[in-house]
């Protein structure tokens, strides 16, 4: 049985730890870009959680922006 969290489906829902290890940033970088409305996230209640394929999108987003 393969473990969930190496698996790439890119509607899973990451941890801000996840995120953080994806784009090599810390965690609190990720909580402070979420707190400002930033980043895209999902609440869950006291849980915050992020949608690999929107947090790709945005970095995607970032990037065309930086080279406009």
């Amino acid at each position: 049985m393969r473990d969930a969290r190496f698996t790439p489906n890119p509607d899973r829902l990451l941890t801000a730890d996840e995120v953080a290890a994806m784009l090599y940033v810390t965690k609190g970088w990720v909580y402070e870009q979420t707190r400002r409305h930033r980043m895209p996230h999902v609440r869950l209640g006291r849980y915050v959680r992020y949608r690999r394929s929107a947090v790709d999108s945005w970095v995607e987003q970032l990037e065309a922006d930086s080279i406009r």
